[in-house]
């Protein structure tokens, strides 16, 4: 099996707790390897945020303080859960131009940088894991100013009553001059009775807000300053009612105009599910496993040194533990599970401070032996396991440490939930994913920077169990297509969160069972779904297309590279991913240029002008079952042939579609021949002066 490399964003679509330190700030790049930048002169904020989704717009103006024209590459830290919905720029003229997004994995590589150059140390570390990039086509003169703009949807991180939108980054790392103006704007509205609202700085500035109000169900905030340090972090917190905890339900339904991207119902939904704060706290069999290998040497040893210590310091009675470090081979706290006491919360803390650096990376062993620390362990108690690297295994097979640890877990213990963690660059993407989805756990892929904070979030998500291997069953029958599948657990002062798909709206009964203590527990919930369309509330089905593509990159990195399985879910996600407007993996937003190229695509050989593809939905769709093309963007009568592919690159299908330019296509799925066509089909479209070009999959 071969190993995935992928783009930096969106790498964490495999993550689906909300250990998340928020945004930051972008940067303009012109030079990677001296770590030069424009200078960046204004920011303004703009949170709207309904129940905890979050969209965020952050607007930036940079000058080129330099000589000479640059060309420059727009660069933003983006949290692991948000997904990016829009870019605008404003240069050369005061006009907004819209970027387009393509099906091509994002250009990662900066301007001044080489195959063979390394980009400097401050950039790396400042962009962290999950970095959006963007190239602006033109040169900027000197003294010029260009204008960016970034839309992303975000699920804010939930604890304890609060949420939070964190950009903590530290901005003097890349540019150590004042900002003239910062502005930041918050909008809240909230079914769950709000108790307040605060903005913080997480650096050398103290935001003070000139508008401030709360009321039960909305907040506002309102921030204006000049001459900015440019260590000018900031959070954004307010308070929910915690007493009312149980379900907040969000729907919406869409208009057949606009819900045109798969064959499912029209109604969207979104559950944020908290258990009682006095519910009973089940014990847990925690391991911890740290990379001690030669690469974590330095600031990765130390932090997950912190990290290790911090998950131990706050460990529970009656909880067991263990702590294992590997490298070439383990070096272990204890031979196997203990109880948790102060005892023996001491000795591990002192073992841990003493774990240093050095050896190879054996991952096979490292797991292998955490999860035969199980093996006498109680199934009345949540079992997890955490497992940190920077590396890969060298010796032993992705496939074999795959079998080998989902045989082991069944075996020992079926219920372990396998929490996996890569840090920095130089991990195996498919290893850590799928260890983390065959045992029932999740992944994150973290930044150098901030890695045990956010280590620290997650355990404190997950210290808490109440209901262990959850499942939801709804009195509607045609409520379904739930994600995340499986789910995860419940735990105290945290949230569930559940997306889902309905065709008739109404009340709704949930229960909510699995197991507490090794018995079985129910929790009940009953909450509208709305039979209306609100189009304020779009963020709900960006949400659920959010975790469809998560699920599906999963299930992606199941299978080997070049496979014809992972070939059809890669079309798939790509075109799930440009219809429903939400970043993945291998798509990315471009500057077209006047002629309608974009810088880093191929020129295409065709006299034609290239233009973005056409939508073609459901995606994918069923062999038998008629699949439609959006043909809205072309002129109304426009002549127009389009021919379908089959991935051999034989001719399939030749139809003169005129009349339905302007409008609507349906394709009976069928070749010349007859017969119903499935599998990876590509489609040329021309008209004349233009061509479109894309694929499709027919199941």
């Amino acid at each position: 099996m071969q190993d995935h490399k992928t783009s930096p964003l969106f790498l964490t679509a495999c993550f689906l707790l909300s250990a998340s330190l928020g945004s930051a700030q972008g940067v303009m790049i012109h030079d990677a390897t001296t770590g030069g930048v424009l200078q960046l002169t204004s920011n303004h904020v703009h949170v709207d945020v309904e129940d905890q989704i979050a969209i965020i717009t952050t607007t930036q103006r940079f000058l080129n303080n330099t000589t000479a024209p640059v060309q420059v590459k727009y660069a933003y830290p983006l949290p692991g859960p948000a997904s990016p919905t829009r870019i605008r720029w404003m240069y050369p003229d005061s006009l907004w131009h819209t970027a387009s997004m393509l099906a091509q994995p994002q250009d990662t590589t900066l301007p001044g940088s080489g195959p063979d150059d390394v980009v400097a140390f401050n950039l790396t570390q400042y962009l962290g894991a999950t970095p959006l990039y963007f190239k602006i086509t033109e040169f900027i003169d000197p003294g010029s100013w260009v204008v960016m703009e970034l839309t992303y949807v975000q699920l804010l991180p939930y604890a304890n009553a609060r949420v939070e939108m964190i950009s903590s980054s530290n901005y003097s790392t890349v540019d150590n001059t004042p900002v003239a103006e910062v502005e930041i704007e918050a909008i809240i509205r909230s079914q769950r009775a709000l108790t307040g609202i605060d903005v913080s700085g997480t650096g050398a500035w103290d935001p003070l807000p000139g508008t401030l109000f709360t009321s039960a169900d909305s907040a506002y905030l309102q921030v204006h300053a000049t001459q900015v340090p440019a260590n000018f972090g900031f959070a954004i917190g307010y308070d929910l009612d915690p007493l009312a905890y149980g379900l907040t339900a969000l729907s919406n339904f869409l208009p057949d105009s606009l819900a045109k991207c798969d064959g499912l119902p029209n109604g969207f939904f979104v559950l944020l599910i908290e258990p009682e704060p006095t519910s009973e706290v089940v014990p847990k069999d925690f391991v911890i496993i740290i990379d001690r290998s030669g690469s974590m040497a330095g600031s990765r040893i130390g932090q997950a040194r912190d990290a290790a210590s911090f998950m131990v310091n706050h460990l529970n009675l009656g909880d067991s533990f263990n702590v294992i470090a590997f490298s070439s081979d383990n070096a272990r706290w204890s031979s196997g599970l203990q109880p948790f006491n102060a005892a023996n919360m001491t000795s591990a803390l002192n073992w841990i401070n003493q774990v240093e650096a050095d050896g190879m990376t054996n991952i096979n062993g490292a797991v292998s032996e955490g999860i035969q620390n199980f093996t006498n362990s109680s199934d009345q108690h949540a079992r997890s396991l955490v497992f940190l690297t920077d590396g890969q295994d060298n010796t032993t097979s992705t496939q074999t440490i795959l079998t080998t640890a989902l045989q082991l877990r069944q075996s020992l213990a079926p219920d372990l939930q396998l929490f996996t963690f890569g840090i920095g660059d130089g991990f195996n993407e498919q290893l850590l994913n799928q260890l983390a989805a065959q045992n029932n756990g999740v992944c994150q892929f973290l930044a150098m920077g901030n890695f045990a904070e956010v280590l620290n979030n997650f355990y404190t998500q997950i210290q808490d169990p109440v209901l262990m291997a959850p499942v939801a069953t709804f009195d509607h029958p045609d409520i379904g297509h739930l994600l995340p599948d499986p789910l995860i657990g419940l735990y105290v002062g945290q949230q569930l969160v559940l997306a889902g798909r309905y065709e008739e709206p109404g009340p709704v009964s949930l229960d909510l069972s699995g197991t507490s203590m090794g018995t079985p527990v129910s929790f009940n919930f009953s909450f509208d779904l709305t039979g209306t369309f609100d189009e304020s509330k779009l963020f709900i089905p960006k949400i659920w297309a959010q975790q469809a593509i998560q699920a599906m990159v999963n299930e992606y990195y199941s299978y080997p590279e070049s496979s014809s399985e992972a070939v059809m879910l890669r079309d798939s996600i790509i075109s799930f991913s440009l219809c429903n407007g939400i970043g993945s993996p291998f798509t990315s937003f471009a500057d077209m240029g006047d002629d309608g190229s974009t810088v880093g695509i191929e020129e295409s050989p065709s006299p034609y002008s290239p233009v973005p593809d056409v939508i073609v939905f459901p995606e994918p769709s069923l062999a038998g079952a008629p699949v439609t093309f959006d043909l809205t963007s072309l002129p109304h009568g426009q002549r127009t042939i389009i021919h379908i592919f089959d991935a051999g690159g034989r001719l399939i299908r030749s139809v003169n579609i005129t009349e339905w330019a302007g409008g609507y296509w349906a394709w009976d799925g069928k070749g010349t021949d007859g017969q119903a066509v499935q599998g990876v089909l590509y489609y040329r479209m021309e008209t004349g002066t233009t061509i479109h070009a894309g694929r499709f999959t027919r199941l």
